[in-house]
C-alpha cells in the first residue's frame, strides 16, 4: 500500500498544498489585505487540483473512499466555521489564517490516526510551528508561514516520492 501511495498519490497533494501554502502568505506579505481576498480563490483551486489528482489516480489504486472519514472532516470543516460566528472574537488576517491553518492540522492528525502516521506527525509539527509564528515571529508571520508552513509540506512530499520505504 504505501509503495502504491508513495508511487501514485501522495506526494502530489502534499506538493500542491505546499505550494498554495506558500503562494497565500507571500500574496498577504505584498499585496496586504488586498492578498487575503485572493485566498478563497487558492483554496478553491487546491480542492479542484486534489479532486483532480484523485480523480486521475483513482484508477490506479483501487481503494473505496471511507465515507466515514470524509463525514468526519466534513463535520469538524462545519463546527470550526461556525466557531468564530460564536465566540464574535476580532480577528487580524494572521489569527484568522492561523485558526483556519490549525483546523486543516487537526483534519492532518485525524487522517494520521485514521490511515497514516506520517501524516498524524506532519499535522502535530506544523501545528506546533504555526503557533509559533503566531506568538513569538508575528513581525514575520507571513514568511514564517511561507516557510514553515508550506516548506514541511513540500518537504514530506519529497520524503514520501524518494525516502518512504
Amino acid at each position: 500500500m504505501r509503495s502504491s501511495i508513495r508511487a501514485r498519490r501522495g506526494h502530489y497533494h502534499l506538493w500542491l498544498w505546499g505550494g498554495i501554502w506558500i503562494a497565500m502568505a507571500m500574496l498577504v506579505q505584498f499585496h496586504g489585505l488586498a492578498g487575503t481576498r485572493l485566498l478563497p480563490w487558492l483554496c478553491a483551486a487546491g480542492v479542484i487540483g486534489s479532486a483532480v489528482l484523485g480523480f486521475i489516480q483513482g484508477s490506479q489504486i483501487r481503494m473505496p473512499v471511507d465515507r466515514r472519514f470524509l463525514a468526519l472532516l466534513a463535520a469538524v470543516v462545519l463546527f470550526s466555521a461556525l466557531w468564530p460566528i460564536v465566540l464574535r472574537a476580532p480577528a487580524s488576517s494572521e489569527v484568522i489564517f492561523a485558526y483556519a491553518g490549525l483546523v486543516v492540522m487537526l483534519c492532518y492528525v485525524i487522517a494520521g490516526i485514521w490511515f497514516d502516521t506520517y501524516l498524524l506527525w506532519l499535522g502535530l509539527v506544523m501545528t506546533v510551528l504555526l503557533l509559533l509564528g503566531l506568538f513569538f515571529f508575528s513581525s514575520i508571520f507571513w514568511w514564517w508561514v511561507a516557510i514553515f508552513g508550506g516548506g514541511p509540506l513540500i518537504a514530506t512530499g519529497f520524503y514520501i516520492r524518494y525516502f518512504w520505504r
